[in-house]
């Protein structure tokens, strides 16, 4: 379900580091003081990588507070320029969706933002970024039961 209070970034052409803004405003979401499990949807339409050494990375970041004073990754994509990422061919265009959950090392964390880390000799990437949150969890759920014979 699309929710507009979860976008985190909106269209725009970014050229260093920083954090997502929505009409040009740093953008934070409350998740809950819950455990949350979604998916942050990327859809890059523009990414420069003609020098060969660019290198894009979009975390979703946690916080235990709205100013995030304890701030982890709780999800990372790498994109970039092949002789950058640990892959065989540059970066595509197009929709990424990154699994994330707002648990890490115990702590759960209540607020979210992106943050994108970039480098190269003249970088540039024009991104959207969302949650979808609340995801049914699929694939296998280990449960431990003993039985007891006499």
């Amino acid at each position: 379900m699309f929710d507009t209070g979860y976008i985190l970034k909106d269209a725009g052409q970014v050229t260093s580091s920083g954090y997502g803004t929505v009409d040009a405003a740093a953008q934070v979401a409350e998740l809950s003081d819950g455990l949350v499990r979604g998916n942050m949807i990327v859809d890059v339409s523009q990414m420069a990588l003609g020098d060969s050494d660019e290198l894009y990375q979009i975390h979703l970041m946690g916080g235990d507070d709205e100013s995030f004073t304890n701030e982890v990754a709780l999800a990372t994509l790498e994109l970039g320029a092949k002789e950058q990422i640990e892959d065989n061919k540059d970066s595509k265009l197009g929709r990424y969706v990154v699994p994330f959950q707002n648990e890490k090392y115990g702590v759960v964390y209540p607020y979210v933002r992106v943050r994108h880390a970039i480098g190269g000799t003249s970088p540039a990437i024009n991104y959207e970024a969302r949650l979808e949150k609340n995801l049914e969890v699929t694939g296998f759920i280990s449960t431990q039961t003993s039985t007891t014979t006499t």
